[in-house]
Protein backbone atom coordinates (compact mmCIF):
# COMPACT_ATOMS: atom_id res chain seq x y z
CA UNK A 1 0.00 0.00 0.00
CA UNK A 2 1.43 3.35 -1.01
CA UNK A 3 1.79 6.43 1.13
CA UNK A 4 -1.00 8.22 -0.74
CA UNK A 5 -3.38 5.33 -0.19
CA UNK A 6 -2.45 5.12 3.48
CA UNK A 7 -3.02 8.85 3.96
CA UNK A 8 -6.35 8.65 2.17
CA UNK A 9 -7.44 5.74 4.36
CA UNK A 10 -6.43 7.62 7.51
CA UNK A 11 -8.37 10.72 6.45
CA UNK A 12 -11.54 8.80 5.58
CA UNK A 13 -11.22 6.64 8.69
CA UNK A 14 -11.01 9.70 10.94
CA UNK A 15 -13.94 11.29 9.09
CA UNK A 16 -16.08 8.20 9.69
CA UNK A 17 -15.04 8.08 13.36
CA UNK A 18 -15.95 11.75 13.84
CA UNK A 19 -19.33 11.32 12.12
CA UNK A 20 -20.03 8.21 14.18
CA UNK A 21 -19.39 10.11 17.40
CA UNK A 22 -21.88 12.78 16.33
CA UNK A 23 -24.48 10.18 15.38
CA UNK A 24 -24.10 8.37 18.71
CA UNK A 25 -24.55 11.63 20.60
CA UNK A 26 -27.61 12.53 18.53
CA UNK A 27 -29.08 9.05 18.99
CA UNK A 28 -28.59 9.20 22.76
CA UNK A 29 -30.27 12.60 23.00
CA UNK A 30 -33.22 11.50 20.87
CA UNK A 31 -33.57 8.29 22.90
CA UNK A 32 -33.63 10.27 26.15
CA UNK A 33 -36.35 12.56 24.77
CA UNK A 34 -38.41 9.64 23.44
CA UNK A 35 -38.11 7.82 26.77
CA UNK A 36 -39.34 10.92 28.63
CA UNK A 37 -42.29 11.31 26.25
CA UNK A 38 -43.10 7.60 26.61
CA UNK A 39 -43.02 7.84 30.41
CA UNK A 40 -45.21 10.95 30.41
CA UNK A 41 -47.69 9.32 28.03
CA UNK A 42 -48.19 6.21 30.12
CA UNK A 43 -48.45 8.29 33.32
CA UNK A 44 -51.15 10.36 31.60
CA UNK A 45 -52.97 7.09 30.85
CA UNK A 46 -53.16 6.32 34.58
CA UNK A 47 -50.04 4.25 35.23
CA UNK A 48 -48.33 5.21 38.52
CA UNK A 49 -45.07 7.13 38.09
CA UNK A 50 -42.89 4.46 39.76
CA UNK A 51 -44.35 1.74 37.51
CA UNK A 52 -43.90 3.97 34.47
CA UNK A 53 -40.23 4.53 35.36
CA UNK A 54 -39.74 0.77 35.76
CA UNK A 55 -41.33 0.13 32.36
CA UNK A 56 -39.25 2.89 30.77
CA UNK A 57 -36.05 1.18 31.95
CA UNK A 58 -36.71 -1.42 29.25
CA UNK A 59 -36.81 1.25 26.52
CA UNK A 60 -34.34 0.03 23.85
CA UNK A 61 -30.88 1.57 23.67
CA UNK A 62 -29.56 1.28 20.10
CA UNK A 63 -26.09 2.57 21.00
CA UNK A 64 -25.42 -0.16 23.57
CA UNK A 65 -26.87 -2.75 21.17
CA UNK A 66 -24.53 -1.51 18.44
CA UNK A 67 -21.50 -1.75 20.74
CA UNK A 68 -22.56 -5.26 21.72
CA UNK A 69 -22.74 -6.30 18.06
CA UNK A 70 -19.37 -4.73 17.29
CA UNK A 71 -17.75 -6.34 20.33
CA UNK A 72 -19.13 -9.77 19.41
CA UNK A 73 -17.97 -9.32 15.83
CA UNK A 74 -14.49 -8.22 16.93
CA UNK A 75 -14.07 -11.24 19.22
CA UNK A 76 -15.29 -13.59 16.49
CA UNK A 77 -12.71 -12.18 14.04
CA UNK A 78 -9.94 -12.36 16.65
CA UNK A 79 -10.59 -16.06 17.19
CA UNK A 80 -10.42 -16.80 13.46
Amino acid sequence: MGAKSLLSSAIYGSKIAFQSLGLMTQTSMKRRKAKAIFTKTIVDQGVPLEVAKEIAKEFPNPVSELFSILKTSAFAQARS
